[in-house]
C-alpha cells in the first residue's frame, strides 16, 4: 500500500511533458516552412512572373508582334514602344513576350522527352544491373561523347526548323544525362530493407519500381528537371540564334538576338530586351533547382 501510494504521488506530482518535448511530429505546413529557402522563394517568385508574361502575352503587349508599325524601324524606347522596334519596326516589347512562350514550350516538351528516354534507360539499368545496366552505360558513355551542339546543328539541318523538331533534339540530348541522374538513386533504394521486404512477399518487378523504386528516387530527379529547364533555355537560344529556331515570323528570344547583333552599336534596346529576358528565365531555373536540392536533400538540410 504504501508503495503503490508512493508512485501515484509520483505520476501526480510528475510535470507533464510538452508537445515540444514530446518531439510531436510537426504538420505539413511547418515541414514545408521549414524546407522553403531563399533561393527557391526567389526562383519560384521569377518563375510566376515569367509564366503571367507568357501565359498572357496577347493581353499584355501592345502590338501584334509580326506587325510592322508606323513608327519606323530601330525606333527608341517610347510611349507607344516601351522596348523600342527592332530593324523592321516590329514592337521589341511585344516580340519579348511572345518569344517567351516559344522558349518555355521548347523548354518544357525538350525536359518531358528527356525524362522520359532517361526513365526508360535508367531505372532498368539502375534495377537489373549486370548485362543490361553495363549495355546501357556504354550506350549513355557514346552519347555522351558527341558534341551537343554540333549534333544538334545536323539533326535540326537535317529535320528542318520547328519546334516539335527543336524540343525532340534538345531533348534526345539532355537524356543521357537524365539517365543517369535516375540510374544513381536506384542502384541505392534497390538494396534497401523495404526493397527487400515487398520482394520477399511476393511483389513484382513493376509494383516495387512503381510503389518504393520511383516515390524514393524522385527528389535527385525533380532538382535535374528544375536546373535542365533552365539550360534548355539557353540551348534553345543558341540554335535560334544560328537560324534553327521556329522559322520566321514566330518571335524567338535567340532569333532576336541573331537578327539584331548588326545593330546593337546604335540600337542596344533591340539586343538588351532578349538577352535581359534569356537570363532572368535561366536565373529563375538555376534559383528553384538549387534550392531543391537544399529542401530535398537531408543532407543540406542537416548543415543548416
Amino acid at each position: 500500500m504504501v508503495g503503490s501510494e508512493f508512485a501515484r504521488r509520483s505520476i501526480e506530482e510528475s510535470p507533464v511533458p510538452s508537445r515540444h518535448e514530446l518531439g510531436a511530429r510537426p504538420t505539413g505546413f511547418t515541414r514545408l516552412r521549414r524546407r522553403l529557402n531563399v533561393q527557391l522563394v526567389l526562383g519560384l517568385a521569377l518563375f510566376s512572373v515569367l509564366l503571367l508574361a507568357t501565359v498572357f502575352a496577347s493581353v499584355i503587349s501592345t502590338h501584334d508582334p509580326n506587325a510592322i508599325t508606323t513608327t519606323g524601324s530601330l525606333a527608341p524606347p517610347q510611349a507607344g514602344h516601351l522596348l523600342g522596334t527592332d530593324s523592321i519596326g516590329r514592337d521589341v516589347f511585344s516580340r519579348v513576350l511572345h518569344g517567351g512562350r516559344v522558349s518555355l514550350q521548347v523548354s518544357v516538351l525538350s525536359v518531358a522527352v528527356a525524362l522520359v528516354l532517361g526513365l526508360l534507360l535508367g531505372i532498368p539499368a539502375g534495377y537489373l544491373g549486370g548485362r543490361v545496366d553495363q549495355v546501357i552505360t556504354r550506350v549513355l558513355d557514346v552519347l555522351f561523347a558527341f558534341p551537343a551542339i554540333l549534333f544538334a546543328l545536323v539533326v535540326v539541318t537535317i529535320l528542318g526548323p520547328s519546334i516539335r523538331n527543336l524540343a525532340l533534339t534538345i531533348g534526345f540530348l539532355y537524356a543521357p544525362r537524365m539517365a543517369r541522374i535516375v540510374r544513381a538513386p536506384t542502384l541505392a533504394v534497390k538494396e534497401r530493407e523495404f526493397v527487400e521486404a515487398a520482394r520477399a512477399i511476393g511483389a513484382g518487378d513493376l509494383r516495387i519500381v512503381s510503389k518504393h523504386i520511383l516515390p524514393n528516387a524522385s527528389s535527385p530527379v525533380i532538382v535535374e528537371v528544375s536546373l535542365a529547364l533552365g539550360q534548355v533555355i539557353l540551348t534553345e537560344t543558341a540554335l535560334s540564334f544560328l537560324g534553327l529556331g521556329p522559322p520566321p515570323p514566330a518571335a524567338s528570344w535567340g532569333a532576336m538576338l541573331g537578327q539584331s547583333r548588326q545593330f546593337m552599336e546604335f540600337a542596344p534596346w533591340t539586343v538588351l530586351a532578349p538577352g535581359l529576358a534569356i537570363v532572368l528565365s535561366a536565373t529563375c531555373f538555376l534559383l528553384i533547382g538549387h534550392g531543391l536540392r537544399r529542401a530535398l536533400d537531408p543532407r543540406e538540410r542537416s548543415v543548416r
